[in-house]
């Protein structure tokens, strides 16, 4: 050793600036801490996991879950630097295991190498969300009604999927507790309670927006928490007088109602096949709809007549052949009755 190098003081050995060198300032202090015990706290009814900033989903596997909270027992010492730990699990119940964890790293120039063991332990607890639908809790009420009609089960079905899907869609964007309580079917429509007035209002729009009609509003107080009011939404959903299938009598024609979108209907001109789009507040009269159609047969063509078979009674009926559409002689068609004039849909 060279005469004008610095010596450790405790040592004797070499030592950068004079003061402790690496070996003896890590034998100071300890370089690693490891909690004897770690928990995880999940919802044993839905799976969500515990945090210490809340609940929150998680679809990772068990071995990564422990391996994480294994890791997170482990406090090093600031100073550590390029830190290495390695985990091994031994599963010993369904709400135990046992990790031993290698641990490496560099403290003050000194590579270290260290072991330490633990238990990772399961906790089972209700999540917020469970709470919540366990207990029928509820902000809002999506009433699906139509107007001077009753809403028909294909819409009633046809809501219930835009609800799910909504649900689904708020959940993967974090929105937990914008959950459907339950549905409802009554005789006038479908009510679908909600957990949270977000998703009430979303579901309301989204089924507007694809089957038409519009939604209101309707508050009501229930009470009071830390000073601020309470309140549960009635969401009135109301369904357009006409929907998909029905067949009207519109501007000297009959019509097939399409589809709908905001504040126009499309339907299909049953005298030249081409869809047509106007106003829904264009004056029409409500038919039938198509699931009402009595299939005929076709028994004989004859220049613009076709001869169909009625198949309740055998008669046969001759009726003028609609451009648009070219039945061959066995085929056959659906016809809605307008009084004494007949239509093919």
């Amino acid at each position: 050793m060279d005469l004008h190098e610095a010596i450790c003081p405790k040592c004797g050995g070499p030592s950068k600036d004079g003061n402790l060198c690496g070996k003896c300032l890590v034998g100071e202090v300890p370089w690693f801490v490891c909690e004897p015990r770690v928990f995880i706290t999940r919802c044993g009814g839905c799976g969500s996991l515990k945090t210490s900033a809340g609940w929150g989903d998680c679809a990772r596997e068990r071995e990564d879950l422990e391996e994480d909270a294994a890791i997170s027992a482990v406090k090093l010492h600031q100073d550590v630097k390029m830190p290495r730990i390695s985990v091994k699990l031994d599963h010993l119940s369904l709400n135990r295991t046992y990790a031993d964890l290698d641990i490496a790293g560099t403290l003050y120039g000194e590579q270290l190498d260290g072991y330490c063991s633990l238990e990772v332990v399961w906790q089972n607890e209700s999540c917020d969300r469970c709470n919540r639908q366990h207990g029928n809790y509820y902000e809002g009420i999506v009433q699906i009604r139509a107007e001077d009609r009753k809403a028909t089960i294909e819409e009633q079905e046809e809501a219930q999927r835009i609800a799910v899907q909504v649900e689904t869609e708020m959940q993967n964007e974090g929105e937990r507790l914008s959950f459907i309580t339950r549905f409802d079917e009554g005789r006038e429509g479908l009510d679908i309670v909600v957990g949270s007035q977000a998703i009430g209002e979303q579901i309301s729009r989204e089924i507007t927006r694809r089957l038409g009609g519009r939604f209101t509003l309707h508050p009501t107080l229930i009470g009071e928490k830390n000073g601020q009011k309470l309140y549960r939404i009635t969401y009135a959903v109301r369904l357009p007088r006409l929907h998909r299938g029905d067949v009207i009598s519109i501007r000297n024609t009959y019509g097939e109602i399409l589809h709908r979108e905001g504040r126009t209907v499309t339907y299909l001109d049953l005298k030249t096949g081409i869809p047509r789009t106007v106003p829904e507040s264009t004056p029409s009269r409500f038919i039938a709809n198509v699931r009402e159609s009595v299939v005929y047969s076709v028994i004989y063509r004859d220049a613009g007549i076709i001869g169909i078979l009625d198949p309740e009674t055998g008669k046969t009926e001759e009726i003028n052949r609609v451009s648009w559409r070219n039945p061959e002689v066995g085929d056959t068609i659906k016809i809605l009755r307008d009084n004494d004039r007949t239509i093919v849909v």
